[in-house]
Formats: structure tokens, sequence, C-alpha cells
């Protein structure tokens, strides 16, 4: 599991950061795995019930935007995630800075909102969706804790890796949520 450096932390996600999250959606190293800027932005303005964000601080460098949210079951089943349990944390997650890219501020800003997600036993897993081409991606969650459990197709956004973080597993509760029997797993 990654530890987090100290510098990074998750501050809370201010109106006048619109501005700043509207510039980082644009940016070419965040715009192709985020080709619906105007829905990100709505989402940030007016947060889900049982969602919120923060940005991702690196020392005084305001460097990303992390979101998540609790997954309603009928969501999961819709998507056809009907192995992932109830309760689970979805996340999103984009460094704006491309020169914070590379240094580890993702995988710190992850530690940093599992340890605090872990502190309610009702969240059993947390999950997140990336294109199956965004390997930079996942060896970033990888170093969070996070593993490649299947490949699926959510709705406009083409065949994507759903990797996840099942904390009953780490609390010493059940098996690994893997891939569907059949289907390979890279690491």
């Amino acid at each position: 599991m990654y530890s987090a450096p100290p510098t990074i932390t998750l501050q809370p996600f201010q109106p006048s950061h619109l501005a700043l999250l509207g510039v980082w959606l644009e940016e070419p190293h965040v715009a192709r795995w985020y080709p619906r800027s105007a829905d990100d932005l709505a989402r940030a303005k007016n947060p889900p019930v049982g969602g919120s964000h923060a940005i991702i601080a690196w020392g005084t460098a305001e460097v990303g935007y992390i979101r998540w949210q609790h997954v309603d079951r009928h969501v999961l089943d819709a998507l056809g995630l009907h192995e992932v349990p109830a309760n689970s944390v979805d996340i999103d997650i984009l460094l704006g800075h491309e020169g914070a890219v590379g240094k580890g501020l993702g995988p710190a800003a992850l530690a940093v909102l599992a340890a605090e997600l872990r502190q309610d036993a009702d969240v059993p897993l947390l999950g997140l969706t990336t294109s199956v081409e965004n390997t930079r991606a996942h060896r970033a969650f990888e170093k969070a804790g996070f593993h490649i459990a299947r490949q699926y197709d959510p709705t406009g956004l083409g065949p994507c890796h759903l990797m996840v973080r099942d904390l009953r597993r780490e609390l010493g509760g059940l098996p690994r949520l893997g891939a569907p029997e059949g289907m390979r797993v890279t690491r």
C-alpha cells in the first residue's frame, strides 16, 4: 500500500475553485479522460447526495481535484456491476497540472481519502473507473492499493476497467473482489 507524503492534503472545494477546475478539464492530459467537461463542472457545482469533493494540495499548490460518492444499488445494477456491494464509494481524481503527474501525488491523495473513508465501517469497497487505455492511471491506482476487478462499458465512455480497493479484505473480512471467471486480469 502507498504511504501518503505529509505534503498532500485534501482541501475543501470552494465555489471559487470552479474556474480552476474548468481550466484543468481542458488540459490535454485531462481532457482525453474527461470528455464531458460541462457535466463534470455541473457535478462540482452541485455534488450529488452522498457525495463530496476536494482540491488536492501539494504543500501550498493546488494541483488536482478529487470527488467521491456512495453508489446507489440501482446505479450499480444498471451498469451491470452486480458484484459491487451497496454503500461502496466511487472516486474520480485528476491532476490538473501536467507537471504534477508522475510524482506520486495521485496515489498519495487516494491514500489520504481512503484513510478518511475507512473510518466509516459501512463502506465495504472503494472503486474507480478508468479507460482501459489509461495505463498511467492504472499504475497510479495500484500504488494506492487498488486492483483491476473487471472490464465493463459504461455508456459513452468506451471500454473501462473497474479498479477497486476492498476495505473488507483489508480489515480481515471477505476475499478480494476479482474478475468474473474466464476474464483475464492484468497487472
